[in-house]
């Protein structure tokens, strides 16, 4: 708990600059698209011991929930949605 504390002490600016620029960059369901897409390589990770891989899946997954808490946290269900209904513009 004291550790989960300062871990949002500490990233508390990063969080509240992706939440202002997220719905111009749609850098958080990019992230989420990409650890979803090599989700199926976990398990042949697994397999050959690449722990490489499996680390930074691991470090994906912990920065999304991290993020994840922040945004439902500070923003309404209509706010978060705008996050994840990103369109690259033409």
């Amino acid at each position: 708990s004291a550790d989960l504390k300062l871990l949002e002490e500490a990233t508390i600016s990063i969080c509240k600059s992706l939440v202002e620029k997220n719905p111009r960059t749609g850098n958080l369901g990019s992230l989420i698209k990409v650890f979803l897409s090599r989700t199926k390589e976990l398990k042949i990770s697994a397999e050959c011991q690449n722990h490489l891989f499996i680390w930074q899946a691991h470090n994906a997954l912990f920065i999304i929930c991290c993020l994840l808490k922040v945004f439902i946290s500070r923003m309404s269900e209509e706010e978060l949605q705008l996050h994840f209904t990103y369109e690259e513009k033409a």
